[in-house]
C-alpha cells in the first residue's frame, strides 16, 4: 500500500507541474514589478519597471475587479524602464488583478481625483513701516491667472486696494509665492 501511494504523488505532482506550465500565461522576455497604481483624470494609471525585452506584442494585460468585470489594459513604454498602463474609468475604489507581461498582480485601485472646487491664495501689501505682509486669503471658483485683479481692503491703510495675481510676486517683495499683490509698488 505504501509504495502504491508513494506511486500515485509522483504521477499526480508529475501532472500537476505539467498542466501548470501549460497554464501559465506567456511571459515577455523580462521582469516586470508594479511600482504604483494611482487614478488621473481619465481612469486608473497602473506603473510597472520592467527589465529585458518588450515588444508591442507584450504592452498589454488584463485587468479583472474582484467579483466583477474584465477590462483590458492599455500600455505603453516611456522608457527602458518603464512602462505605464490605463483601464476604464469604471475601475476605481476597488481590489483588482491586474496581469501584464506574464505576471499577476493584486492591488487596490483608488477612487477618481477630486476635483479642486476652491482656488485660494494670500494678498501680501506693504504695512505701515512699508514692510510686506499677507493680509489675509482670497478664495475663488476658479484659478487665477496672472494679472487677474481683485479689490483688498487694507487694516493698516483703512482703505480698499486693487491687488493684481503676480508669479513669485515683485522682486522687491523678497515673497517667492503666486499670490495676489499690490500692484504700486516696485515700479509695477
Amino acid at each position: 500500500m505504501k509504495k502504491y501511494l508513494v506511486t500515485v504523488l509522483v504521477l499526480l505532482s508529475m501532472l500537476i507541474v505539467q498542466v501548470g506550465t501549460v497554464a501559465a500565461a506567456p511571459m515577455a522576455s523580462g521582469t516586470v514589478s508594479l511600482v504604483s497604481v494611482s487614478h488621473g483624470f481619465k481612469g486608473p494609471i497602473f506603473t510597472f519597471t520592467v527589465s529585458g525585452d518588450f515588444s508591442k506584442k507584450d504592452l498589454k494585460g488584463a485587468v479583472h475587479v474582484q467579483g466583477g468585470s474584465d477590462y483590458g489594459l492599455h500600455c505603453a513604454q516611456k522608457d527602458d524602464t518603464t512602462v505605464t498602463c490605463t483601464t476604464s474609468d469604471k475601475v476605481s475604489d476597488v481590489n483588482v488583478s491586474v496581469t501584464f507581461g506574464g505576471s499577476t498582480f493584486w492591488v487596490f485601485v483608488p477612487g477618481g481625483p477630486v476635483e479642486q472646487t476652491e482656488f485660494c491664495y494670500n494678498v501680501y501689501d506693504y504695512d505701515l513701516d512699508y514692510v510686506w505682509q499677507s493680509y489675509g486669503t482670497h478664495c475663488q471658483d476658479a484659478p487665477a491667472e496672472y494679472g487677474d485683479e481683485i479689490p483688498w481692503y487694507n487694516p493698516d491703510w483703512y482703505d480698499d486696494f486693487d491687488a493684481i495675481f503676480l508669479p513669485q510676486g515683485p522682486i522687491c517683495s523678497g515673497i517667492v509665492e503666486d499670490a495676489y499683490y499690490f500692484p504700486y509698488i516696485c515700479g509695477l
